[in-house]
């Protein structure tokens, strides 16, 4: 079994991942003689990291975990020489967790013995060879896609990077599990019907989650405006708008007023199909436009959910209803 963990920063991601593969290992009967691995990734490069790291260990302590730290070349684990590869020649089948798909993400794209512009293909790679060695892969991930921007521009090159990582090892996943609040929710293989072509859609979840392939995919959705880009009133004829947070954010700098923005939107054009990016998340902007618009953009789109036949949510190339479809 493959399963991908979602969620944020102290979300209770890892105790639920930690508890799902001893659940997992211990449910392989007698032939659970193969090692438990945990795979660690974080580089101990300062106090902060070196307390986190110590957090962790004290977690999995009695849990039966033996530790291999790999920062970059996760495809080696599953050569010749490393237990994962001895346990399977013996036909032990080993249980390992993978924590976290992000450390990883960043070591390979920015140390020197990194794989740089290959860090996707290479992760998901290894990936699918450390689970042809063992019986089950749980690995953990990191949601950092619900702020309004990236910052620098190494940043969003990181951000586009884990997303397209998540969302292929999601595809190949058996199941997926984000957890919010210590509350872990099955996101994998929800059923999603064709659209009817009735009523507003609103397609939310952070940026690079893969939203326009899966209204494409899941309403037959092929003709878009942007909201970067398109005009103020095309909004009103279209089929279908994406980012549509974009869209706000150029009626709030042009003066445009946009406190009646959602109604019109209904009266005009109720079968419309918006995608947005979700970016309430993360710090409070210090700018105070930028404030102001993540509010305004929150507000909003509270509004159209409000109004929407349906509602749904991508994570990780994964769409799941909120609201007006099978949960």
């Amino acid at each position: 079994m493959l399963h991908l963990v979602t969620g944020g920063s102290g979300s209770g991601k890892s105790a639920f991942a930690e508890d799902l593969i001893c659940r997992l290992h211990s449910e392989n009967d007698e032939q659970a003689s193969g090692p438990l691995l945990y795979i660690a990734t974080m580089m101990p490069y300062g106090e902060e990291t070196e307390k986190k790291i110590l957090r962790h260990r004290l977690m999995r302590r009695e849990k039966g975990f033996e530790t291999i730290e790999c920062y970059t070349g996760i495809h080696a684990l599953a050569k010749q020489g490393s237990p994962l590869y001895e346990a399977a020649v013996r036909g032990a089948p080993s249980s390992v967790l993978l924590e976290c798909m992000s450390n990883l993400t960043a070591n390979e794209l920015y140390c020197p013995d990194g794989a740089g512009c290959s860090t996707a293909d290479e992760l998901v790679r290894g990936v699918g060879e450390l689970y042809t060695m063992c019986h089950n892969l749980v690995v953990v991930t990191n949601d950092v896609f619900r702020e309004g921007r990236a910052g620098s521009c190494e940043m969003q090159a990181y951000r586009e990077t884990l997303a397209d990582i998540n969302t292929r090892l999601a595809r190949m996943a058996d199941s997926v599990t984000e957890v919010v609040c210590g509350i872990p929710t099955e996101i994998k293989e929800n059923r999603n019907g064709k659209r009817t072509g009735e009523h507003m859609i609103l397609i939310t979840g952070g940026a690079c989650q893969g939203k326009t392939a899966y209204a494409e995919r899941t309403y037959g959705v092929d003709s878009w405006i942007d909201g970067g880009s398109c005009g103020f009133d095309e909004i009103y004829s279209c089929a279908a708008i994406r980012h549509f947070e974009l869209l706000v954010r150029r009626m709030m700098e042009s003066g445009t007023c946009t406190s009646d923005l959602a109604g019109n939107l209904a009266a005009r054009n109720p079968d419309v199909v918006i995608i947005v990016d979700e970016i309430g998340c993360g710090l409070v902007p210090v700018d105070g436009f930028e404030r102001a618009y993540r509010e305004q953009a929150g507000r909003i789109c509270t509004e159209l959910a409000h109004i929407a036949e349906r509602v749904d949510r991508a994570v990780c190339g994964i769409g799941m209803s909120i609201k007006g479809g099978e949960r």
